[in-house]
């Protein structure tokens, strides 16, 4: 009986560890392979990255020596592939949108410059294929970018 009873827990066990083994090591392999995309590209216009993170679909990176921001998307790195200089800014601020008190629709960005506005989005409600995470998550993510980038604009 002691037999039979460790081999379906083996059994249970590896029906539930293989998928997320499985899960996490896909992940890992993508973030990779999308981070050396971004950095090949950015070597590619002279940009050194010292910061770098994916927001659900969006990829970020930040060269403070040049005071460049990087912004692509994760699905097309070359075609999204944007660099921004931040000198050309004179603001950057957390802009969110609430569908009700409790409840964020929008989380993200907003950059300014004197001609133009570029959003930045960390967390979109109603985007069902982006693998982000939690509205407040992305919010601490936003407020994180935003301080390292305020100290870079031509305005500071």
């Amino acid at each position: 009986m002691e037999t039979s009873s460790v081999i379906i827990d083996i059994i249970l066990l590896s029906i539930i560890i293989v998928p997320l083994a499985f899960l996490v090591v896909y992940t890992t392999r993508g973030e990779k392979k999308a981070k050396r995309k971004l950095q090949q590209l950015c070597k590619a216009n002279g940009i050194t990255l010292s910061t770098f993170e994916i927001n659900g679909d969006t990829l970020l990176g930040l060269d403070p020596e040049g005071k460049k921001l990087i912004l692509s998307h994760r699905k097309d790195i070359e075609k999204e592939f944007q660099v921004i200089d931040l000198q050309e800014l004179r603001e950057c601020r957390l802009k969110t949108v609430k569908l009700s008190k409790h409840t964020l629709d929008w989380v993200g960005l907003e950059l300014l410059s004197a001609t133009t506005k570029k959003d930045i989005p960390f967390y979109l409600e109603e985007d069902e294929e982006s693998p982000a995470t939690d509205s407040l998550v992305c919010l601490q993510r936003a407020t994180k970018w935003e301080k390292m980038i305020k100290p870079l604009l031509k305005a500071s």
